[in-house]
Order: structure tokens, then sequence, then C-alpha cells
């Protein structure tokens, strides 16, 4: 009997332990790092060229991939203050609706380029569970700003706005950067009783509203101008590990 009450006396003093090195509570920090996908629900108006809008035509954005990292400060029990930063994400951009250079009819779906971007965002977490367990869940809001760099129009639609336009220089493209509200879902599983190591999974949704603008010379003192304004609203999935400090 004597065992048996020391052995129960050894195993609630591994969970207590267990617990504290698991819970999250004021003070701490977590940093995780992981694969992320983002995601578009991409959206457009018709294009216009020169004030001119071009029926039925529209940009699409295609999926792109990188590393992301993330971190949290707990300025209190259930609470924390989360950010949301990355390697540059790359993207295709497709546009359907161009006329054919030979029939006049609305092409498919061509390549028009592609962009990167970085979406640093930051986040107020709620983690209802917090000391209780070594699963942690949270969920959060806040604001984004993306920043579009690196923007690149494809060969063979450069060959278009000279067939076609009357490009008589390289097409520059575009985009604003965005502002917009931010919200996610996670988890932290502790891997391991005694263990501060912990796995990840995340997932975002990112308002990104962008005005895309391709300018290129027609002659020596004119020039032609596409616009069009790009809602690409993506979910950001990640999934990786992190450690609890």
């Amino acid at each position: 009997m004597q065992r048996l009450g020391l052995l129960a006396t050894f195993f609630s003093t591994l969970f207590i332990s267990s617990q504290s090195l698991a819970e999250y509570k004021k003070g701490d920090y977590i940093v995780r790092v992981g694969a992320a996908a983002v995601d578009p629900k991409d959206d457009s108006d018709n294009l216009y060229l020169n004030g001119t809008e071009l029926p039925d035509t529209r940009v699409y954005v295609d999926t792109g991939y990188s590393v992301n990292f993330t971190g949290t400060w707990l300025f209190a029990d259930h609470w924390g203050l989360g950010l949301l930063a990355a390697l540059p994400f790359k993207h295709d951009l497709d546009v359907r609706g161009l006329p054919d250079p030979d029939t006049g009819e609305p092409l498919g779906k061509v390549r028009l380029g592609d962009i990167k971007h970085l979406p640093p965002t930051l986040t107020l977490q709620w983690y209802p569970v917090c000391t209780e367990s070594w699963v942690q869940p949270y969920i959060g809001v806040g604001i984004n700003y993306t920043h579009f760099f690196s923007e690149h129009i494809n060969r063979a639609t450069q060959n278009y706005f000279e067939t076609v336009l009357g490009a008589e220089s390289r097409a520059r493209l575009k985009l604003d950067n965005s502002w917009g509200l931010a919200g996610e879902v996670g988890i932290d599983v502790t891997l391991g009783r005694e263990n501060r190591w912990l796995f990840n999974a995340a997932v975002w949704y990112l308002d990104i509203d962008t005005e895309a603008d391709i300018h290129f010379h027609t002659g020596a003192d004119d020039s032609s101008r596409i616009h069009v304004d790009v809602d690409i609203d993506p979910f950001v999935f990640s999934l990786g590990i992190g450690y609890h400090f």
C-alpha cells in the first residue's frame, strides 16, 4: 500500500510538472516556423485600356508558396499579440478576355506575368485554454499590410502588347500595396509532456485589395495604360513547428 501511495505521488508530481511546462501564461513567448500556402479567392473588375473598358476581361492570381514565421507575446493570461512574417511569396498572374490578334474574339486564360509579395500581419490573439492544457487552440483578429514587388510581364504578353497595342517599350507592371483586416485560427500541440517544442497548424484570412497598372510607350510622346482593380483575399495555410519560452 505504501508503494502504491509513493507511485501515485510520483505520477501526480510528473503530471503537475508537465502542465507547468506546457501552460501558456502572462509573459511567455512562442515562436514558430512553417511551410505556408497563400490560396487567393481572387476576383477583379474588367480591364481598362486608356480609360476604355474591355468587357468580359479579368485577372487571376495563382497560389503561392513560401516559408512563414510567427511569434506571440502573451501580455496576459489567455491574451497575446501575434506577428506573421514570411519569405516572399511568388504568384503567377493570368488574364482572360483580351482580343485575339487574328480573329478579334476574346482569348481564354493566358499568362500575364508574375509578382512577389510580403504579408506582415499583426493580430490580437485569444487562447481559451491557456494554463489548463498542453493543447492550445487560439483565434485572432488584426490588420494586414501587403507589400508587392518584383512585378514582371510575361514575354508572350509583351509580344502581344507590341503586336496588337503598338507597344514600343517594355511594359511595366505595378501593384499598389494594400492595408486590410485579418483573421486567424490555429492550434499548438506540445510534443510531449516535458517538451517545449510544439507542432503548429494555422489558417489566416487576409483582406488584400489592390490596383494594378501596366504602362508602355506607343510612340516618342505617347503611352498606354491598362488598369484593373483586383481583390486577392487569400486564405493562408501553414503547418510547422515552434518553441515555447
